[in-house]
């Protein structure tokens, strides 16, 4: 099973919003194999400003992107917040969403392991 955290960088602490983070952890059930840039997040700044102007249907095909070039292959995201336009383009790729709390850890590895574990 493939599971993705929405992370900062290789340092692997959990970034709070998942359309936001600027990457994503890749595990194979407790193995960390990679660390996959965000596409949103390459965004330059005044693109990300016309973003903001755009509709609802409009950020979920952004969003939509995003999972399709950052994580079309995992099965499950364990996230603390989600919204409703990456929560649907999660839902359309067949990814489970697992919430997490910041009481599970501050590092992906830490509730990959907790989860796998069934302690979420």
């Amino acid at each position: 099973m493939k599971l993705a955290v929405p992370v900062f960088d290789e340092g692997l602490e959990i970034f709070e919003r998942t359309g936001q983070a600027p990457f994503f952890t890749i595990f194979e059930d407790d193995k960390f194999l990679e660390l996959r840039e965000n596409p949103k997040h390459s965004h330059s700044h005044d693109e990300h400003d016309e973003h903001h102007n755009h509709s609802t249907v409009e950020h979920t095909n952004e969003h939509k992107h995003q999972v399709e070039k950052a994580i079309p292959d995992v099965d499950k995201v364990l996230v603390r917040r989600v919204g409703p336009n990456m929560q649907e383009a999660l839902k359309e790729a067949n990814i489970e969403i697992v919430k997490i709390r910041k009481k599970h850890g501050d590092k992906a590895d830490e509730v990959v392991n907790l989860y796998l574990k069934g302690d979420l």
